[in-house]
């Protein structure tokens, strides 16, 4: 399962802008013939997510999944990021998921969580609202509902609800028997 590049760019960008911003604070703070201005910046990682801070439920009978990076290890099967830097933030929420029953069973469950935030998009591979976004993007024209920045296999089903800043994401995945699938939420804020 993946999720877009972009997301990534975003975060480290956050994070040099708000290092910036922390170094220019401190390098101020030291002037004392200047007045006092103040700044908060925050830096928060944690193995650890709430689905209330993600929105959705858990799917029934569900348990937590844990890919395996490798022979020795396995990540964690959560995760909660979040920066602030004055008025610059971004918090992301991932949570990982595995169940034995059908992906159009789970798929249907999420589709319908998923709306209680407004019109779900399908932005799985091939969907009509994932090819749109494909066809803009590749004409540089702006993505309103961020489908072209969502990426997956031919398998896989990807739902989206909100908007370029503030979304929750799930994505669902058959492997094997079961069907893996990761609830995620990212919010922006002035960036």
């Amino acid at each position: 399962m993946s999720t877009s590049p972009r997301l990534f760019s975003t975060l480290a960008l956050s994070l040099s802008l708000g290092l910036g911003l922390m170094a220019s604070a401190a390098q101020a703070g030291d002037d004392a013939n200047k007045p006092s201005k103040s700044f908060r910046a925050g830096m928060d990682i944690s193995e650890q997510a709430d689905l209330k801070d993600i929105g959705l439920p858990a799917y029934p009978g569900a348990r937590m999944h844990r890919d395996k990076k490798d022979d020795k290890k396995e990540d964690k099967g959560n995760a909660t990021i979040g920066f602030s830097f004055g008025p610059f933030g971004m918090k992301l929420v991932v949570s990982k998921f595995a169940s034995n029953d059908e992906l159009e069973q789970v798929s249907r469950y999420y589709r319908e969580a998923l709306s209680n935030y407004g019109t779900v998009l399908d932005c799985s591979p091939g969907s009509p609202e994932a090819v749109a976004a494909q066809a803009r993007k590749s004409r540089k024209e702006k993505d309103p509902n961020g489908c072209g920045d969502v990426s997956g296999d031919r398998d896989e089903r990807v739902y989206k609800v909100g908007t370029e800043k503030n979304f929750r994401l799930v994505s669902l995945k058959p492997v094997g028997r079961e069907v893996q699938f990761q609830l995620m939420r990212l919010e922006l804020k002035g960036l």
